[in-house]
């Protein structure tokens, strides 16, 4: 988006004076600073980064239905509980990934009512309840994926929600990202100024817009949430070789032009 403005002021008073009848040489005056008058040029500077992740975040639940809020509540911490024992008790993943470290992280359980209509009575009545509780386990080597899924699955958890894929540190891509976003605005005020036939004065004012974090996801399939229909894609690592991160920014720059001098 690029904007040039002259003085679009002085235009009008140069109007002014002709309707009102004023004398010719009032009107080259009044022209001529009209045409002398520096105006703006606004700028928008884009920029797009690429870049390779490093972690994953994989979340997963155990969700039971029950009769009996409490035997609903157990079931869930037990699946839990197997499924994080599990995890440290993995040959592949041992020392990789645990609660001390934050790698592995579980929500607070939740337990609501089911309700059910009765239809003798018209009304609303409690049927059952519901437990579930949600853990996100941190991976940075990515082939061992599908070995937190396949002890998720073992431990009786049967809803894995997705894989998300991050930089664990993004700011020096996203400092590449708007440096870039600069350099661009800074680049297009130049060609254009150029072309015009006018010079680059100072700044009047910088607009920087909120940038776009790079991040992708990868949902896993219903299919794969119990052990009696797991997929062998599950043991499939290049289903889990995510896309580069896209990194955008922008900013929005406001020159002062100056005209150029004339021999």
């Amino acid at each position: 988006m690029m904007k040039i403005r002259t003085g679009s002021i002085l235009s009008k008073a140069v109007l002014a004076c002709a309707l009102a009848g004023a004398a010719p040489a009032v009107l080259a005056e009044t022209h001529h600073e009209c045409r002398d008058r520096p105006g703006t040029i606004s700028i928008e500077g884009y920029s797009t980064v690429k870049a390779s992740p490093d972690v994953a975040f994989i979340r997963v639940a155990a969700t039971v239905q029950s009769e009996s809020a409490e035997t609903a509540r157990q079931s869930v911490e037990n699946s839990i509980s197997r499924f994080v024992d599990g995890l440290g008790k993995d040959p592949t993943l041992k020392g990789t990934v645990s609660t001390k470290d934050g790698s592995i992280r579980a929500e607070s359980i939740s337990v609501t009512p089911d309700y059910a209509y009765d239809t003798k009575t018209n009304e609303r009545r409690v049927s059952g309840y519901s437990a579930s509780r949600t853990v996100t386990v941190k991976i940075k080597n990515f082939e061992h994926i599908s070995k937190v899924l396949d002890v998720a699955v073992s431990s009786g958890i049967n809803n894995i929600h997705n894989i998300s894929y991050e930089l664990e540190n993004p700011a020096p891509v996203m400092e590449k990202a708007r440096l870039q976003a600069v350099a661009d605005a800074a680049a297009k005020a130049s060609q254009i100024s150029k072309a015009f036939g006018v010079n680059l004065g100072t700044i009047a004012s910088i607009s920087y817009n909120t940038p776009i974090s790079g991040s992708t996801e990868t949902y896993i399939q219903p299919r794969i949430m119990s052990k009696g229909l797991m997929s062998n894609s599950i043991a499939d690592t290049s289903v889990y070789s995510p896309d580069k991160l896209v990194f955008t920014d922008n900013v929005s720059v406001v020159y002062n032009l100056e005209q150029t001098k004339k021999n």
